[in-house]
């Protein structure tokens, strides 16, 4: 039998480079080799062919729900998989840092993206997840009493550094492998710096849904004081 196996990245913004692959795809014993790998990245598009390094880099270039399609061959038997990506627009993203903000602290961090990655959002996206998991594991809550969301943070400004430490220990502790390289003293550099930050901010959150972020309402995470109209 012939077992086509597609890994990508479940979301994505416009214009980021993105990997689609097929390596992990195989056969089984009984099975000729595999001769053929395509992948097509959107439902109009064409199959293209990447038998040789069985992976395909691509970049979005409108927001939406997108098909991707592996087809893999093996003497003239093929099998497909369709999987579905999110595209995101920079808006809708909300994301609180950029590359741009850790390249203050780190000029040369992009050496380090993973393989078919031109940038950091996918951290960049994890640090805000955590920064939101982490309110609601303090108990911070809306007038709801339901727990915060992205679209709460009407200024990211307020948080932005309280993120970029949180993306640049996030790199670094991917990219550490023994407990005394400099990877490692970096990512132990930047967890307390993050925080540090995470314990000195007032974040002015939206906390009825209205669109703004009104008198008395807010988080002082130096108090753990929760403030709303």
């Amino acid at each position: 039998m012939i077992f086509p196996h597609l890994e990508i990245e479940p979301l994505i913004q416009v214009g980021d480079r993105t990997r689609l692959s097929a390596l992990k795809s195989f056969v089984t014993q009984d099975e000729a080799a595999i001769d053929l790998v395509q992948i097509r990245p959107t439902a109009l598009a064409s199959f293209i062919t990447v038998t040789a390094d069985k992976f395909l880099d691509w970049s979005f270039s409108a927001s939406g729900a997108v098909t991707v399609t592996a087809r893999v061959t093996a003497s003239g038997a093929s099998a497909e998989i369709s999987t579905t990506i999110t595209v995101v627009t920079v808006a809708s993203d909300s994301l609180f840092s950029t590359d741009a903000d850790i390249k203050l602290h780190e000029p040369d961090i992009l050496q380090w993206t993973s393989p078919g990655k031109n940038s950091f959002l996918n951290i960049h996206r994890r640090a805000q997840k955590l920064i939101i998991e982490e309110l609601r594991r303090e108990g911070y809550t809306d007038t709801s009493g339901d727990p915060y969301t992205k679209a709460a943070f009407l200024d990211v400004e307020e948080v932005k550094q309280w993120s970029t430490m949180w993306v640049l220990q996030l790199i670094f502790e991917g990219v550490s492998n023994a407990t005394d390289d400099v990877f490692h003293e970096k990512a132990v550099r930047y967890s307390a710096l993050r925080q540090s930050w995470g314990k000195t901010l007032f974040l002015r959150l939206d906390a009825d849904g209205d669109g703004a972020a009104d008198d008395g309402e807010g988080v002082d995470t130096a108090t753990a004081f929760v403030a709303r109209r």
